[in-house]
């Protein structure tokens, strides 16, 4: 085998298997001006095209088609049920869709909610894409008052608070 064929090998591995890692990112930021978490859910398009297939199929909501065709609605759904907040006495908040953005073959997801007490006790659960991976592991960052923590969620975890 040449040196060229021999360099290109690791590549074509990567290129095949796809993203062999199975990982979402979400950001929280807050804004005391508006009192409101925003959260952006970064997510392959593949990966959430099927999971927003499984979960439509289950609970008899839109059906996501085809990739480049994501309809709003069915991104949504499956994210509220994937990612959740709860104030600091456990009570879900609603989550408002802000928007979906493709980035090649990235999604991010757009939600907001109100927390006009300010995010210090909040409690997150992120199990995006725990209905398809074993191995998923999610990681969600926050950022309020100068401050910023992750929380990392593996299959099984439930709820975390942001303190």
């Amino acid at each position: 085998m040449g040196i060229a064929r021999l360099a290109a090998f690791p590549l074509a591995l990567v290129v095949m298997s796809a993203h062999p890692l199975h990982t979402s990112l979400a950001e929280m930021i807050y804004d005391p001006a508006a009192k409101e978490m925003r959260i952006s859910i970064r997510v392959f398009v593949d990966d959430l095209t099927k999971a927003s297939n499984a979960y439509a199929a289950s609970h008899r909501t839109t059906r996501v088609s085809s990739l480049p065709l994501i309809p709003d609605a069915a991104i949504i759904q499956y994210a509220r049920a994937a990612f959740m907040v709860a104030d600091r006495g456990g009570h879900l908040l609603s989550l408002a869709s802000c928007g979906n953005k493709p980035v090649g073959d990235l999604m991010w997801v757009c939600l907001r909610t109100s927390v006009p007490a300010g995010p210090v006790g909040l409690r997150v659960s992120h199990k995006v894409l725990f209905d398809l991976y074993a191995d998923q592991i999610n990681i969600v960052q926050a950022a309020y008052a100068g401050k910023r923590i992750s929380l990392l969620f593996t299959s099984g975890d439930g709820f975390k608070r942001i303190d």
